[in-house]
């Protein structure tokens, strides 16, 4: 059986005990290849640009520049390369301030070790690893007193539709293949044509999408 390719991995982040802990839990045996941890955003921008990492991983309060504004500077350039902020901040503002700079996910750090392995891998593969506890702050931020049917999502099948309406609930997509009776793999494939079809390129942002659509014109952010 061939061993899968390692997830090539960067992370910029300040604090020396987080680093450690990256440093320790990113290891080959673990099917990780840690690229590089630096400092901020300055030190960071001109190697991830040159290695091309799979997955990097941004402290969202770096000295100097900030996560998002270092997010900024890589993401247009690296559009295969998902970005997963790291923030003890769980503020509406910081979350959707991350989102639409292009953040595919928002990883609170009080999260265990495997649930922020868990957000690298499923990064790594499209998804858009969400802490549960920022699951439920957005959808808050979305939900209205008013009990409504919600309008189907024009453009994408009704399958589909009820595929991201899970999501919304902060189902992931082996939890979602389960409720809808169906397999992991077709979950996966339905992903890919809600990513064509919306012209996106992550679950957030089909998901963010898709909550746009429930709410109408009047919900900005």
């Amino acid at each position: 059986m061939n061993t899968p390719p390692s997830i090539r991995v960067a992370c910029v982040e300040d604090d020396p005990h987080f680093q450690a802990l990256l440093r320790k839990i990113l290891t080959p045996e673990r099917g990780f290849d840690l690229l590089g941890v630096f400092e901020n955003a300055e030190q960071a921008v001109a190697s991830i640009l040159h290695s091309r990492p799979d997955v990097v991983l941004l402290d969202m309060k770096l000295p100097g520049k900030t996560g998002i504004e270092c997010l900024g500077m890589l993401e247009s350039r690296m559009p295969a390369t998902a970005f997963v902020m790291l923030t003890g901040d769980d503020t509406p503002q910081q979350v959707f301030a991350a989102l639409k700079a292009g953040a595919c996910g928002y990883v609170l750090k009080t999260a265990s070790t495997e649930d922020l392995l868990e957000a690298v891998r499923a990064a790594a593969i499209g998804g858009c690893p969400l802490s549960p506890a920022i699951s439920r702050l957005v959808i808050s931020a979305f939900q209205t007193k008013a009990v409504k049917v919600p309008p189907l999502m024009p453009g994408i099948t009704h399958r589909e539709n009820e595929l991201l309406a899970l999501f919304v609930k902060g189902m992931s997509a082996k939890e979602a293949a389960y409720e809808m009776g169906i397999s992991y793999e077709t979950v996966r494939d339905y992903l890919k044509t809600i990513y064509h079809k919306l012209k996106v390129r992550s679950r957030t942002e089909a998901v963010l999408k898709y909550v746009r659509n429930q709410q109408g014109p009047a919900l900005a952010f």
